[in-house]
């Protein structure tokens, strides 16, 4: 699967029961208490903090991604 594929599957999760078993179903370590983030943020609504305007703006958007897979990408 490739990055794209993945964070396509990362956003189609309903839970952060689902995001750990996509994880480990790729051979990736993932805690549940980062997958518990990981949805959260996924599924955030609202204003963006300044860190993640910065990262859009930038065109950095799987900054974030990387952050919690350790650069499997």
């Amino acid at each position: 699967m490739n990055k794209e594929e993945f964070i396509a599957k990362l956003k189609e999760a309903k839970s952060a029961d689902e995001i750990l078993a996509l994880a480990k179903e790729n051979g990736i370590e993932l805690s549940e208490d980062k997958a518990k983030e990981l949805f959260s943020q996924l599924n955030a609504s609202g204003e963006l903090s300044d860190d993640d305007l910065e990262k859009v703006a930038g065109g950095n958007i799987f900054d974030k991604f990387l952050e919690f897979f350790g650069g499997f990408f």
